[in-house]
């Protein structure tokens, strides 16, 4: 839990970074190029088999939302709240590479001459030197110390991600390619997603990213993971935490081994580590694994004084650990498959 905390600590200050990059030294013209307002999903392209989206207002309305903002500079929280909706795309490669594809759209009322002071300060401060590209009339934004990431502004949006990413969205501003719109795969997971709620992500598989299992059928645990398709995966924050996690695969009698499997595991193996560990415990107790067609959900439900006292005693553990234990354990697990390790992580 603390883990993601700072990971969606980051992402607010990377939010911030970027939309003040883009606005710096930004004037009157700095939106024109026949560019107007568009749709998130408008400027992701084609080929993005990752896509989360987060309402940022919600995140901040729910209970999480002061903690979130713990580690963002007190000057930087106020632009933060100028922010609506932030849609990430990403060309993910099979496991054990890392994609340097990702481009994220924010969404907002930016007030423009704030951000350009506040983010100037910063600027100085880190000693970073910011430099700008005209792309068809829209200037592109990075510094010194990350020249392939950039950001742009289109309207009232930020466009933030690798420079040629960028570069791509802006062209499908100005109809030139095709967005993931047009990727029907993709698409058709977006489609049945609720996008209303905090936070949502769909994701398809590349070929090759699960390592086989071996053979050995219905024996073998790992054989109905080599027919995974696709991830979705809502999340929602109010009175009671929801997470919905859902893995598409080949058939339906994939989709039931699964979830036999995994319910099986819950119930041998519940009970030993509930014991040992009782916050793992009543996670447990809360998630449900059900299988519908070619689809297994797991669903999880915590009430929000579980979830305080879950993120308080891994808090607690954290804090007992020698300096730098938790920097040592290795690189956390992405929320999505292939998410890059220079964008800003989805919760």
């Amino acid at each position: 839990m603390n883990l993601r905390s700072r990971k969606f600590r980051f992402f607010a200050l990377a939010l911030v970074a970027g939309l003040g990059l883009g606005l710096a030294g930004c004037g009157k013209g700095c939106g024109k190029a026949g560019v107007g307002k568009q749709e998130g999903l408008t400027l992701i392209p084609s080929d993005s088999n990752v896509v989360v989206g987060v309402n940022w207002k919600k995140v901040q309305e729910s209970p999480m939302g002061a903690k979130l903002l713990e580690g963002v500079p007190p000057e930087a929280q106020p632009f933060l709240k100028d922010v609506d909706n932030l849609v990430l795309g990403v060309k993910a490669t099979p496991m054990g590479g890392s994609p340097k594809d990702f481009v994220g759209v924010v969404s907002g009322k930016l007030d423009t001459a704030a951000m350009v002071k506040q983010m100037g300060d910063q600027a100085q401060k880190s000693g970073a030197t910011m430099t700008d590209e005209d792309y068809e009339g829209v200037k592109i934004y990075s510094t010194s110390k990350d020249p392939d990431i950039a950001v742009a502004m289109l309207d009232s949006q930020a466009v933030f991600g690798s420079k040629d990413s960028v570069k791509r969205a802006l062209d499908l501003a100005k109809k030139k390619g095709d967005s993931v719109e047009k990727n029907k795969e993709v698409m058709d997971l977006i489609n049945g997603m609720d996008k209303g709620k905090m936070v949502w992500a769909v994701a398809t598989i590349p070929p090759g990213s699960i390592p086989a299992g071996g053979g050995g059928g219905m024996g073998n645990p790992l054989s109905s993971l080599e027919s995974v398709k696709a991830l979705d995966l809502a999340l929602d924050y109010n009175q009671n935490l929801t997470l919905d996690l859902g893995v598409i695969t080949g058939s339906k009698e994939d989709a039931q081994q699964m979830m036999t499997m995994a319910n099986s595991y819950k119930t041998l193996f519940g009970g030993s580590v509930a014991s040992k560990s009782p916050e793992l415990g009543k996670i447990l107790g809360g998630l449900s694994i059900d299988a519908k067609e070619n689809k297994v959900v797991l669903a999880l439900k915590l009430d929000q004084a579980t979830v305080e006292d879950l993120a308080n005693k891994a808090k607690q553990k954290q804090g007992a650990m020698p300096m730098g234990m938790d920097e040592g354990m290795g690189a956390p697990a992405p929320a999505v498959p292939g998410t890059p390790e220079t964008a800003p992580s989805a919760p």
